[in-house]
């Protein structure tokens, strides 16, 4: 059913795979992999010599955010080197062993004094005879950038299991669509984002709501209602109280 879903899915939104994958060899500046704000990079480390070189033009002196992520890893199974170089003198700006594992990303706010082009490594840890062969996220956002029309595209589930969720993004608006995994009645949203934050009115289905959505993540997203009533107009909002968190199945 969910493979049946995902290509119905394909073929009505189109969508757009918002991840990009190192190419090798980046192992310096020269050849460094250019990222994009607020998109993930995904890359893998070949040996014990391999580094892994980014780079990123900022625009402003915004703080950055920092995610380093690996979905495959156990708790403090593997560690990587993470390293931020500024424009102007090629100071570092960050450097830190980092050991993400699954469902616990690291994030870290990089403070930023400069403009330009900066540099991004990711190696293995100093003295080490060995380097993790397990794929990482590597994503840095400026503090109050936009994401890019489309960026949260794709299907989603949320943690309690009961429904899948088609979201998709234009210029038009954000549809979101909730379709129950028992076949009762689904629900359509509608309406707009700014930010990391998308307000959606109820469009299709029993009742009325106004919901809110709060990406966190490129992969992660809460909902909350802002205001709610059944079918027999009997409020059922929780005042604002997390509904739940949904993550996403695809693209990932």
């Amino acid at each position: 059913m969910l493979k049946k879903l995902i290509v119905i899915l394909m073929v009505i939104f189109h969508f757009k795979i918002f991840a990009d994958l190192e190419s090798e060899n980046n192992n310096s500046e020269i050849s460094a992999d250019t990222l994009t704000s607020g998109v993930a990079m995904t890359g893998r480390l070949s040996n014990s010599e391999d580094w892994d070189y980014f780079k990123l033009n900022v625009n402003s002196t915004e703080d950055l955010n920092l995610r380093f992520e690996s979905p495959n890893s156990s708790q403090n199974e593997n560690q990587w080197l993470v390293g931020v170089q500024e424009p102007r003198n090629n100071y570092l700006i960050f450097q830190e062993t980092l050991s993400p594992s699954e469902g616990s990303p690291v994030d870290k706010t990089i403070p930023v004094t400069d403009k330009g082009m900066f540099f991004i490594f990711v190696a293995p840890v100093l003295d080490s005879n060995s380097a993790p062969i397990t794929e990482y996220k590597l994503t840095i956002t400026p503090k109050n950038f936009q994401a890019a029309s489309g960026a949260f595209n794709g299907l989603w589930q949320d943690d309690k299991s009961l429904s899948f969720y088609s979201l998709h993004e234009s210029l038009e608006g954000l549809l979101y669509l909730e379709l129950k995994k028992d076949g009762t009645t689904w629900k359509a949203y509608f309406g707009g984002r700014l930010g990391n934050t998308a307000t959606l009115d109820q469009v299709i289905g029993p009742g009325t709501a106004k919901l809110e959505l709060t990406f966190v993540s490129n992969e992660k997203v809460e909902a909350r209602y802002k205001s709610c009533r059944t079918n027999l107009g009997e409020i059922c909002d929780a005042n604002g109280a997390l509904l739940y968190t949904g993550s996403r199945l695809f693209p990932k």
